[in-house]
C-alpha cells in the first residue's frame, strides 16, 4: 500500500488540508507528468483475445533489472519473461487482474502448455479501465518478483531459476490482453 505525508500550515483549513494530501498522494503513488514523458517512456496497446498471443517489446534486458510500467485495462494484463521472442521460449507468465480483476498469477511458461500456478495472490482491483495503474518486475538470480509502484513489497514471488534448474541471462517481456479487455500500457525504460 502507498500512503503520502503532508504538513500541515498555521491557518491551514480542511479545504487546503485534503487538496494538500490528494496532491502528495498522487505526486508519489500514481503516475506522474514526468512518468509520462514520451522522450522517456514508450507506450504500447494490446487488444482483447481469450487464448492471447505475446507482442514482444522493448530491447532485451539484462539480468538484474527492474522493469517500471504501468497498464491501464478492464482485467487480464499479461506479461512473460522470455529467452527470445517465441512463445515456447516463455520462462514466467504473470497475468494481472485476472479472473475479473480479483487476483494475480504466475505460471512456469506460455498459459497454454503450463495450465498450473506456481504464484497466486488475490486482491480485487489491482488494475483499472480508466486509469493506468503502475507496477514493477524484478528479475535477480532467477527469482522473478511483482509488485505495485511506490511499494516495495511484492504481491508476487518465484524462483524461475530453481524450478528451471538454469538462470536466464537476457530477458525479452512479452504483453498481452486475457478475458476481452484492450489495455493501454506505458514503460519506463528500456525502450528502443
Amino acid at each position: 500500500m502507498c500512503s503520502a505525508m503532508i504538513e500541515a500550515a498555521a491557518g491551514d483549513d480542511l479545504t487546503t488540508l485534503r487538496d494538500k494530501t490528494f496532491a502528495a498522494f498522487r505526486n508519489k503513488c500514481r503516475l506522474n507528468k514526468d512518468q509520462l514523458d514520451e522522450s522517456k517512456s514508450c507506450f504500447f496497446s494490446t487488444m482483447a483475445a481469450r487464448q492471447h498471443t505475446f507482442k514482444f517489446i522493448l530491447k532485451p534486458l539484462s539480468m538484474p533489472f527492474r522493469l517500471n510500467f504501468a497498464v491501464k485495462i478492464k482485467q487480464g494484463a499479461a506479461i512473460a519473461l522470455a529467452e527470445n521472442t517465441t512463445h515456447g521460449s516463455i520462462f514466467a507468465e504473470m497475468n494481472i487482474g485476472s479472473l475479473e480483476n480479483i487476483r494475480a498469477l504466475m505460471r512456469s511458461c506460455y498459459f497454454v502448455e503450463c495450465p498450473d500456478l506456481v504464484a497466486t495472490h488475490h486482491e480485487a482491483g489491482l488494475v483499472n479501465a480508466t486509469e493506468y495503474r503502475p507496477f514493477w518486475i524484478d528479475y535477480k538470480g532467477g527469482v522473478i518478483r511483482v509488485g505495485k509502484g511506490g511499494q516495495e513489497e511484492a504481491f508476487l514471488e518465484w524462483d524461475a531459476g530453481a524450478y528451471h534448474q538454469r538462470v536466464a541471462t537476457q530477458v525479452r517481456i512479452g504483453i498481452a490482453s486475457r478475458s476481452y479487455a484492450n489495455g493501454d500500457w506505458v514503460f519506463y525504460k528500456f525502450c528502443e
